[in-house]
This record gives structure tokens, C-alpha cells and sequence, in this order.
């Protein structure tokens, strides 16, 4: 083997070796792809609260205030390339939208409760 084969094998080793690095060190590092589909999930669970009416009611209107705030903050996360902090963030966001959403549906199936008692209660009393 002449010299500019050994070289070669040695440079394709070296090449081989830095590839291999550097792909280990970005897995390390956290150089997680940015949580996309979560971002978009979350926010999706934002906008169902709001229109379920989590607005009109105190404690979804919390939650539905801490979704879109961990929303917020896991934009800026992702800028900054912390991207596994901004899918935690992100997977909390989801869970106070979904709960805003619970707590409104429970409300207006409460006011819903409360008006058909009344009307019972007033059939009653026109039959009496």
C-alpha cells in the first residue's frame, strides 16, 4: 500500500470518526427537533377552550390563562433551542386547555341543569 492510500483510509477513518461524533454530541446536547406537532396541538386545545366558553367561567378562564402563558413561554424556549423544556411546556399547555374545556362544559351543564329544573319547578306549579 502506498502512502496516498494510507492516507486516504486514514482521512476517510477521521471523516467516519467526526460524523459519528458530531451526531452523538447534537443528541446530547439537546438538539431535539422543535416540538411542531405539540405546538400545534396546544394551541388547538387553546382555541377549543376559548370557544367551549372557558372565557365566561373563572376557573377555565385560569386554566385557559395558564395554557396560552406556557404557550407563550415554550415559543421563547424554542427560540433559545431548549426545545425538550418547550415540549414539557407545551405537553402542559395541552393538559390546562383540555381542563379548561372540562371545567366550561361542566358550567354550562350546570346552567343547563338549573334551567330545566326551573321549568319543572314551574310546570309544577301551574298544574297545582
Amino acid at each position: 500500500m502506498n502512502d496516498s492510500q494510507q492516507t486516504s483510509k486514514v482521512i476517510a477513518r477521521v471523516a467516519f470518526l467526526t460524523s459519528v461524533l458530531s451526531m452523538f454530541l447534537v443528541s446530547a446536547c439537546g438538539g431535539a427537533a422543535v416540538p411542531q406537532d405539540q405546538l400545534t396541538a396546544a394551541e388547538a386545545a387553546a382555541r377549543a377552550a376559548e370557544v367551549g366558553g372557558a372565557p365566561n367561567h373563572p376557573k377555565a378562564a385560569l386554566h385557559l390563562k395558564y395554557a396560552r402563558d406556557q404557550i407563550s413561554e415554550a415559543k421563547k424556549l424554542i427560540e433559545e433551542d431548549e426545545t425538550e423544556l418547550a415540549a414539557a411546556k407545551l405537553e402542559r399547555a395541552a393538559v390546562d386547555a383540555e381542563l379548561a374545556l372540562a371545567l366550561s362544559r361542566v358550567e354550562n351543564a350546570r346552567a343547563e341543569a338549573r334551567a330545566a329544573l326551573e321549568e319543572v319547578e314551574e310546570l309544577k306549579g301551574q298544574t297545582e
